[in-house]
C-alpha cells in the first residue's frame, strides 16, 4: 500500500480561532495539550471507576452483576461505537466530531454523578462510552492535521501516548483520592469538569481541518460495525460469567460473526463504504495494531486483578491502593521516551519485538505469585509494564497512523482504538475466566461438605470466601481462610498464562513480518506480502 504523507499544502487556507496558520507553531503546541487532555480523559475513565465499585455497592446495593457492568458499559459502547466515530470525523469534520464527544462526556458524567441507582449509573457510562467513541479517533486523526511531518509526528505521539498510559495509572489515584474526602459522584464530577475544560479549550485553540464530503454517511455499514464490535465485546465481558458455552455467550458471538462478515462484504464491494480494507494490506498498519491490542490485552488483565489484590488481599483503602499504580505512570512517559531513541535506529520491528519482550517479563512475574506475595512483588511488574506500554503505543501508533492517506485517518484511528478497546476487553475477560476456574477449583477441598447455596457463595470473590469463613469456627475456618488466600493467589498466577501467550505469539509475529523500516523511513509503496 502506498504511504501518504501530509504537507501543508494539503490544508491550505485552514486557520484557527484568530486566523492563525494550521502549522504555526504557537497553535501546534496548543493542539497538542488539549488532544492529550482529551485522550487522558478517556483512558483515565477506563480505570478510575475501578477503586469506587466496593463504595458503590455499599451505597447504592449494586450486585456483582451490576457493578460488571458499570465498568463495562463504557467499554461496550466505546469498542462498538468506535469505527462510526472515525467515520464521522472523516465526513464532518475532526474537530466538530471530537468537541460532540466531548458534550456526551459531559451529558454521561451528569447523568451518573445525579444517580440514585446503579441502573442509571450503567445509562450515564453508556453515554460517556459514546462520547470517548467520538472523542479519540478525531483526536489522532486530528494530530496528524496539526503534526504532518514525521519527525513532528512521532514527538506529538509520544506525548499522546503517554497522555493514556498516565490516565490508566494515575485512574485509581485520582479516584481513591477523590473517594477519601467526598462522596462517590465526585468521580464523575471530576470526569466532567475535565470533559468541560478541555471542550472550551477545543473551541479555542484547535484548528479547523478539512473533512471529508465527497460521499456520503455509510449508514449501513456504521450499524453493522456496531452490531459486530458491540456483540463481540458484550460476549467477551459477558462470557466469565455466563460461561463460554451459554447460549446467551454463543448468540452473541454467532451475531458478531454475521454481522462482521457483512460488514467486510460491504466494506469490499460499497463505493464509499465506512472503511476500506485495503488499509489492513499494509504490515506497519496491521502489525502495530496487533501488538497495541496485545498489549492492552495484557496490561487491563493484570489491572483487574491487581486492583482486587491490593484492596481486598492486602487491606489497602482506595487512595493507597490508587497511589500504587505510581511506578506504572512513571514507566509509561520513561517508555515513551525510549521509544523515541529507539525507533528511528533500530526501525519498528525491533522497537515493538522489545516491547513486546517486556511485556513477556511483566506478565511472567505474576506466575511466581504465592500467598506470602506482597505489593514489593509487584512493583517490577508495573515498572516493566508501563515501559512496554510506552514503547508499542508510541511506535504502533506512529507506524499505524503514517500509512493512512488524509481522507483514511479518521476510520484508521477508530479501527486502532478498536483493537486496543477490545485487547482490553478480551484481557479482563480471560485473565478473570481463568482465575475464576483456578479459585473455584483451589476451595473445593475446604467447602466440600457446606450446603450447596453457601459453597457458591464462598466461590464467588476473595470477599465472599473470608464472609463465609468468619461465620465458621475451629479447624474449617482456619482452611477456608487458607484456601481462599491460596485460591486467589494460584488464580493470580495462572491468569498470567495468558498474557504472556499472547504476548510471546504477538512479538513472534512482529519478529516475522514486520518490516524492518518505518513507514516515513521506506518512503515507497510496500511490498505486497507472497
Amino acid at each position: 500500500m502506498a504511504k501518504h504523507r501530509f504537507h501543508s499544502a494539503d490544508y491550505s487556507g485552514q486557520t484557527g480561532v484568530a486566523g492563525a496558520p494550521i502549522h504555526s507553531g504557537a497553535v501546534e503546541i496548543k493542539a497538542l495539550a488539549v488532544l492529550c487532555m482529551t485522550f487522558f480523559l478517556v483512558a483515565m475513565d477506563n480505570t478510575i471507576i475501578n477503586v469506587a465499585l466496593p463504595t458503590l455497592q455499599r451505597s447504592l446495593g449494586s450486585s456483582t452483576t451490576e457493578l460488571q457492568w458499570i465498568t463495562d458499559a463504557y467499554t461496550t459502547a466505546f469498542a462498538g461505537l468506535i469505527m462510526v466515530g472515525g467515520h464521522l470525523a472523516d465526513r464532518l469534520g475532526r474537530r466538530e466530531v471530537l468537541q460532540s464527544g466531548l458534550v456526551a462526556f459531559i451529558i454521561g458524567s451528569v447523568v451518573a454523578l445525579s444517580a440514585h441507582s446503579s441502573d442509571v449509573i450503567i445509562g450515564g457510562r453508556l453515554v460517556m462510552g459514546v462520547g470517548a467513541a467520538l472523542a479519540v479517533p478525531a483526536s489522532l486523526s486530528m494530530l496528524i492535521d496539526v503534526f504532518p511531518t514525521p519527525a513532528q509526528r512521532q514527538t506529538a505521539i509520544a506525548g499522546w501516548t503517554a497522555s493514556a498510559g498516565l490516565g490508566v495509572a494515575l485512574g485509581p489515584l485520582v479516584g481513591g483520592a477523590l473517594l477519601t474526602q467526598f462522596w462517590w459522584g465526585s468521580i464523575f464530577l471530576a470526569n466532567m469538569a475535565v470533559a468541560a475544560l478541555a471542550l472550551v479549550a477545543s473551541g479555542l485553540l484547535l484548528p479547523r481541518s478539512p473533512s471529508h464530503r465527497l460521499h456520503s454517511l455509510d449508514w449501513m455499514g456504521s450499524a453493522l460495525s456496531v452490531v459486530a464490535l458491540s456483540c463481540l465485546v458484550a460476549g467477551i465481558i459477558q462470557a466469565p460469567s455466563w460461561g463460554w458455552a451459554d447460549l446467551r455467550t454463543l448468540f452473541l458471538f454467532v451475531v458478531a460473526v454475521v454481522a462482521g462478515l457483512l460488514f467486510v462484504r460491504r466494506a469490499m464491494t460499497a463505493e464509499s463504504g465506512i472503511v476500506h480494507f485495503s488499509v489492513f494490506r499494509s504490515r506497519h498498519f496491521s502489525l502495530s495494531s496487533l501488538a497495541m491490542g496485545t498489549i492492552y490485552l495484557g496490561i487491563f488483565g493484570f489491572l483487574f486483578l491487581m486492583t482486587q489484590f491490593l484492596q481486598l488481599y492486602l487491606g489497602y483503602s482506595p487512595l493507597r491502593a490508587g497511589v500504587s499504580f505510581l511506578p506504572a505512570a512513571v514507566a509509561v512517559v520513561a517508555g515513551t521516551g525510549v521509544a523515541r531513541a529507539l525507533a528511528p535506529r533500530v526501525g519498528p520491528r525491533l522497537s515493538l519485538a522489545v516491547g513486546l519482550v517486556l511485556m513477556i517479563v511483566a506478565i511472567g512475574q505474576e506466575l511466581f505469585f504465592t500467598t506470602a506475595t506482597t505489593y514489593v512483588g509487584v512493583v517490577g511488574i508495573l515498572v516493566t509494564g508501563g515501559l512496554s506500554m510506552g514503547i508499542v503505543l508510541t511506535v504502533g501508533t506512529d507506524e499505524v497512523m503514517g500509512s493512512l492517506a488524509p481522507r483514511e485517518t479518521g476510520i484508521g484511528a477508530a479501527i486502532n482504538v478498536a483493537a486496543m478497546e477490545i485487547g482490553g476487553a478480551l484481557g479482563v475477560a480471560l485473565f478473570g475466566s481463568i482465575f475464576n476456574s483456578e479459585y473455584a477449583r483451589e476451595l473445593k477441598p475446604a467447602t466440600a461438605a457446606l450446603p450447596v447455596a453457601i459453597r457458591n457463595l464462598a466461590d464467588g470473590s476473595l470477599t465472599t470466601g473470608l464472609a463465609v469463613a468468619g461465620h465458621l469456627a475451629g479447624a474449617i475456618q482456619s482452611l477456608l481462610v487458607l484456601q481462599v488466600r491460596l485460591g486467589f493467589m494460584d488464580g493470580f498466577a495462572l491468569a498470567g498464562w495468558m498474557g504472556v501467550t499472547a504476548a510471546a505469539a504477538a512479538a513472534l509475529c512482529v519478529a516475522a513480518f514486520m518490516p524492518s523500516q518505518s513507514v516515513a523511513a521506506a518512503g515507497e509503496p510496500e511490498p505486497e506480502p507472497a
